[in-house]
Formats: structure tokens, C-alpha cells, sequence
């Protein structure tokens, strides 16, 4: 084996390189032992779970001992390397502590191999595109809270290499870093705020790994023979499939591309969820987007191998902006996607939207929603149900008047400005929408209008410039809707 290869692997894995056993000069570089990139010092792991600590020991056949520092010092797993070098072992993760703990690997003849500053918490992958991408130092209060980050080091930060691939890759050069000033500085800032959040509600560390990547659509995040596997999306879906994104000819653009490069190495990290704020990339195929959706998330839980009850996929919708007039189609389709997939949710965010930016800079309020769906739905706690965004439920018809239901609403509703809930349309059996007059009744609105005698079909927000002023009891806008197909 050549030095120069060692050298490399030297830097890529946390590995030991050791003098031969036979006699050779010694400081001969013969043999290695190795452990793969899951496994790091300064991470997270995820509490309640089993990770697969794994590696390679070359020359092959001894035994390879691993100790969990919180299974005790004497308490060793022995695992034989197989013929070609390898060994696995799993190892089962206790509930969340802030004990640092540390995990060392050792083989005869070697020295150790020590993975110190590790925590046990809750492990969340932020993915999508430029707005889960944008970093902290750009944000609305970017500069206090990197000024502060130096307080919260119980957070641990993984920051995904942008790389893309046309297969499945295993390892990935990005290092686990504890939180602080340099570390957070270029981080994801809704990762970060959402990461803030559960640290501050939960009081158990939290690891935040961010694959994001601007301009890309959902289909490279997505594994590719799931997508050409669906008739329903793959049309679609390979449109772009062979064309470079001209403004960002650096942006992956095939199928698959970017989940084989930052998603698939992934897979051997245990996590609680992902939050996702992408949609701009697919605004012109809102049709397709919540099976394109759907697609994603059933690869991502079949990459890590755990049912949809053990993985929630929360979703922001994107903003309104003026320059994208099949942004509110775009919404709808993220809010139908959030009913489509199981264990799933949305956030609105069309309050903190800039009309003239596609990038609002308000990344905290967007993290905090998130937080506070994660704390309501996964970690079932009551307090936060109220802080979710409310959606539309049901209507009901009588007479000239419909009404309309929200869920998440059950505090009530009100109007940002304390004026009637404004841009909600009604339309009777010739689909022509006419503006409704509306009234806010518990968890409802009532919706009438003089050119509308038998309503049959309404929806709220159907414009891509103008924000509705219809929130919840706690302030959170409601998801923009439609009750038709057509």
C-alpha cells in the first residue's frame, strides 16, 4: 500500500496506522485499523437507539474490542474481523444525558482508537435548499446569537460538504464541531434556532446535521430509482434530468445526485427527524411535488430502516414572492404533501415572507416553528399544541353561506390586524371565484358573498403577492387552502 494513500485515509477516518508484525523495519507503514466516519468525537448520539460502530482491521481475522464508556470501563463488545477486514458491531445508546462519554476501539498490537466528547440527545437532519442553507452571520439577529453560541455547547454541529454523486457513496469528509462562535457562524440559521429550541424545551443535547444545498430540486434529494420507479413523478421528474440549472451550473441537477453524495452516507446515523424547506426548485410542477414528496421521504425511511413512526418529515412552505407567480399553488402542494405522508407536518411562514426577496431573512421564527411542531407532535407535549399552524380541516354548506374548519385552531382564531379575515373566495357550481365576506366563529369562518347564492368550492391566499391576515389565538398564519381538485 502506498504512503500517500495511507496519508489520505489518515485524514479522512479517525484511524491508527501501525509498524508491521513481521518483522519488517520498524515505522513501516503495513497495517491499519480504522473506524467508519459515523462514529466521531464531539457528536451526538441519538438517544434510545442502536448504532452501528464499524471499521476496518487489516490484516484481517483478530478480534476488535469496543468499550462504551456508559457501559462501563470493564465492559467490552469482542467482535472476529471477517476475511476481507471488516467488523460491525451494534451498540445499544441510552436515554439522553450531558455526560460526555467516550468510546474507544482497540485490536492487539495497535493503539487506540478514542472518540472523546460524545453526548447522547436527540439527533435532527435539517435538509432542502437555500433557505435551510442560509447561514446564521446573514440572518435578523445572526450577529447576537453567534455572539452567544459560545453558551450552548450541548449542541453539536454537522455540516454536510456540498458533493454530489452518480452513486451511492458511504463516507463523507464533513467533522462533527461543537457549537460555538466559528462553528455556527456559516451553519444553517433555521437549523441552529430549531436546534436552540429543543435544547432549551427538552434539556437533552442536541446534534444538528445540515445537508442543504441551494437551487436544487427535490428529485436529487431523492434516491433515484424510487423516482424512476413512479410513474406518477418520473416524467416529470426527468425533465431536468439531463439539463445543468443555467443560472447554477454547479448545482446538482440528476436524480438522486445529491442524496447518493450527502443523504445516503447518512444512513448509519441514527435520528429523531428531518425538518425540509425546499420548493422553490419545483414551483413550475406543483402537481406532482406531494407524490414527488412522498417518494423522498418513503427512500429517506427506507435508508435508515425504520418506519414512519420513527421518523417524522416536517415541511416549511416557502414565502410568497412577487417574482414567483406559481408560489401559492406551490404552498398548497406542500400542505397536501404534509396530509399525504404519514408522520409528517407543515409550517407557515407567509408573515415573515419579503416580497422582494426570496430569501426573508427572519430564520428564527421559521426555526422556532419547527421546534414547536417537533415538540407538539414528537415529543407530545400538550403545551406546544396551540403553536402549531393551523389547517384547513372541512367545510360544510348551508344555504348561501359556507363554512370553513381549521385544525389546530381549537384556542381559536383572530386577524393579525384586528380587521375581517381578507382574501378568502367563494365560488358556486360555474367555478367562478368572487372575494367572500368573512366571519371568524370559534375555530371556523363563515364565508358568504352576494354573487355566490349556492357556494360550492372556496379557498384562502390564492395569490402569490398579497399575505392573509387570518392567524391562530398564538399568532401563527394559517396555511393557505383550496377545496377543489380542479
Amino acid at each position: 500500500m502506498k504512503l500517500s494513500f495511507l496519508c489520505f485515509s489518515f485524514l479522512l477516518f479517525p484511524c491508527v496506522l501501525s509498524c508491521s508484525d513481521d518483522g519488517d523495519t520498524p515505522g513501516k507503514l503495513t497495517s491499519v485499523m480504522e473506524a467508519g466516519q459515523n462514529l466521531q468525537s464531539g457528536m451526538v448520539l441519538q438517544q434510545n437507539s442502536t448504532f452501528t460502530i464499524s471499521g476496518e482491521e487489516k490484516p484481517p481475522y483478530r478480534p476488535v474490542k469496543i468499550n462504551c464508556s456508559w457501559e462501563g470501563e470493564s465492559q467490552y463488545h469482542t467482535v472476529e474481523v471477517s476475511g476481507d477486514g471488516r467488523w460491525s458491531q451494534e451498540i445499544d445508546v441510552p436515554a439522553a444525558s450531558f455526560v460526555k462519554h467516550t468510546v474507544t476501539v482497540t485490536a492487539e498490537g495497535r493503539k487506540e482508537l478514542v472518540f472523546s466528547n460524545i453526548l447522547i440527545g436527540e439527533v435532527w437532519l435539517c435538509s432542502g435548499q437555500s433557505n435551510m442553507w442560509f447561514p446564521l452571520i446573514d440572518a435578523f439577529n445572526g450577529i447576537t446569537e453567534i455572539n452567544g453560541a459560545d453558551n450552548y455547547p450541548d449542541i453539536r454541529l454537522l455540516d454536510m460538504r456540498r458533493l454530489q454523486s452518480s452513486q451511492p457513496v458511504d463516507t463523507f469528509p464533513a467533522r462533527w464541531q461543537v457549537c460555538s462562535k466559528q462553528s455556527v457562524r456559516n451553519f444553517s440559521a433555521i437549523g441552529y434556532f430549531f436546534g436552540k429550541k429543543l435544547l432549551q424545551e427538552l434539556n437533552v443535547p442536541i446534534g444538528l446535521i445540515n445537508a442543504s444545498w441551494g437551487a436544487t430540486t427535490a428529485e436529487v434529494w431523492a434516491e433515484r430509482n424510487a423516482v424512476l420507479n413512479n410513474p406518477q413523478i418520473k416524467d416529470v421528474a426527468l425533465i431536468n434530468d439531463n439539463t445543468p440549472i443555467l443560472q447554477y451550473p454547479e448545482v446538482p441537477y440528476q436524480i438522486g445526485s445529491a442524496y447518493n453524495a450527502m443523504i445516503h452516507p447518512l444512513g448509519k446515523i441514527p435520528i429523531a427527524g428531518v425538518i425540509w424547506y425546499q420548493g422553490e426548485g419545483n414551483v413550475k410542477y406543483p402537481d406532482t411535488y406531494p407524490d414527488l414528496l412522498s417518494t423522498l421521504v418513503t427512500s429517506w425511511r427506507r435508508l435508515w430502516n425504520v418506519p414512519a413512526e420513527q421518523l417524522p418529515f416536517y415541511i416549511a412552505q416557502i414565502c410568497p414572492y412577487k417574482e414567483s407567480t406559481a408560489n401559492h399553488a406551490m404552498r398548497f402542494a406542500q400542505l397536501k404533501a404534509s396530509k399525504q405522508i404519514p408522520n409528517s407536518g407543515v409550517t407557515c411562514n407567509d408573515d415573515i415572507a419579503d416580497l422582494d426577496d426570496i430569501h426573508p431573512k427572519n430564520k428564527q421564527d421559521a426555526g422556532i416553528r419547527f421546534a414547536c411542531l417537533a415538540l407538539a407532535d414528537k415529543y407530545r407535549r400538550t403545551d406546544f399544541n396551540s403553536k402549531k399552524s393551523p389547517v384547513f380541516k372541512s367545510y360544510t354548506v348551508n344555504g348561501n353561506k359556507m363554512t370553513v374548519e381549521f385544525s389546530f385552531a381549537d384556542e381559536g382564531l383572530k386577524t393579525r390586524d384586528n380587521a375581517a379575515p381578507a382574501m378568502f373566495e367563494i365560488a358556486g357550481a360555474n367555478r367562478v371565484f368572487f372575494p367572500a365576506s368573512a366571519t371568524i366563529v370559534g375555530n371556523k369562518v363563515e364565508l358568504t358573498s352576494s354573487s355566490v347564492a349556492n357556494p360550492s368550492a372556496a379557498r384562502l391566499g390564492w395569490n402569490h403577492i398579497n399575505i392573509t391576515n387570518l392567524t391562530s389565538s398564538s399568532g401563527l398564519p394559517v396555511c393557505i387552502f383550496k377545496t377543489y381538485e380542479w
